[in-house]
């Protein structure tokens, strides 16, 4: 920490996100809650994720974010003679061993994760396309995706994973899956073709979930953990070996259809929308038919949810005040009812109904 606050730097009272809100002397902006130095430095100083990207023809920019007087995050620019951007990193440095104590043992013992991932480092070249980019882990993993162009549109990412090496393994690289970007002659997002390379485990495939996440809000986990993992959890593991997604002019899916290695469809999703609100997941492979439906408030939050296999009710989440009400069916018939209370099951009750009566 002595390194950023001695020498020839720029201080500003800054905010959880390292922005320069107001230039003040070092001794005034490390009284506030969140600090920035800002300085040129040169490439001796480079921290060894970063020296291979250097170029002698490059400004070295060094930004040092303070949270309560300490070092919280490190962030690296390279800019070309032209000014632009050439690298961007964010590092956050590991956290420090307790004085007296052995930095190799408190590295062992220490699980510590409340800083957040160690960083990312983004690569751009001339045009300000970014060609490079790499999601650095806890786990001393490194997720990189390299960024194909022509005429300046992306056509291809490549995403890879590097794994450190252990005392039992060497390092080693995987080849995750590589997409394709279909565009119309209008230059509008058409579709995604998604080819895997190897065997990932299923929570780092972040593409399709984020996007057909948008509608759920926060408050919304009660019974199941973020969009009905239970009743689409084996579409989402079982993948298969190449992924085709449709999207519309607003860049939403449309449809996610799944082939094995034999190139046969193995099923479909097709997602309905309004504005920027899913309001239902049909699920089609063979005679698997699910059908997932939404709807919300008035302001915008997601109220209720229902589950259907091939046409028949089985489930319903209703969210009423703060509590999320799961309802279960057999043939359309109400069987079980659970209350839930921030995540947990509260109360639990049979139901018993005559066939064809209403919830």
């Amino acid at each position: 920490m002595a390194a950023g606050i001695a020498g020839a730097a720029d201080w500003y009272i800054s905010n959880a996100a390292g922005m320069a809100l107001e230039p003040a002397f070092s001794r005034l902006a490390l009284r506030e809650k969140y600090a920035l130095s800002v300085e040129t430095v040169p490439a001796s100083e480079l921290p060894p994720q970063i020296r291979g990207y250097y170029n002698a023809a490059f400004l070295i920019e060094r930004r040092i974010l303070y949270e309560n007087g300490e070092e919280s995050r490190r962030q690296w620019i390279f800019r070309d003679t032209g000014g632009k951007t050439r690298l961007n990193a964010v590092l956050v440095p590991p956290p420090e061993a307790p004085a007296g104590e052995d930095a190799s043992n408190s590295e062992e013992e220490s699980e510590d994760t409340s800083q957040g991932p160690p960083g990312f480092i983004e690569i751009y070249n001339g045009d300000n396309l970014m060609v490079e980019e790499h999601r650095l882990n806890n786990d001393g993993s490194d997720e990189t995706i390299n960024y194909a162009y022509k005429n300046k549109i992306l056509i291809r990412t490549e995403t890879r994973l590097k794994i450190p090496p252990s005392d039992e393994e060497e390092e080693i690289t995987q080849n995750l899956w590589t997409d394709y970007y279909r565009y119309s002659r209008f230059s509008s997002l058409r579709g995604i073709n998604r080819i895997y390379h190897s065997d990932v485990p299923a929570e780092r495939l972040r593409f399709p979930h984020m996007v057909l996440d948008v509608g759920r809000p926060g408050n919304f986990i009660g019974p199941n953990d973020a969009y009905s993992s239970i009743f689409l959890q084996d579409v989402f593991i079982n993948r298969g070996d190449r992924v085709v997604y449709t999207t519309d002019s607003r860049g939403r899916i449309l449809t996610e259809t799944r082939y094995n290695e034999a190139d046969e469809v193995i099923g479909e999703i097709k997602n309905t929308w309004s504005e920027n609100k899913i309001q239902s997941v049909h699920w089609i492979a063979g005679e698997d038919d699910r059908l997932i439906e939404y709807e919300y408030n008035d302001e915008g939050d997601r109220t209720e949810e229902r589950n259907y296999n091939k046409g028949v009710l089985e489930r319903m989440v209703r969210v009423e005040g703060p509590r999320e009400v799961e309802t279960l069916y057999i043939q359309g018939r109400p069987v079980l009812r659970a209350i839930w209370e921030e995540g947990r099951k509260i109360s639990e009750e049979q139901i018993r109904s005559r066939p064809g009566a209403a919830n």
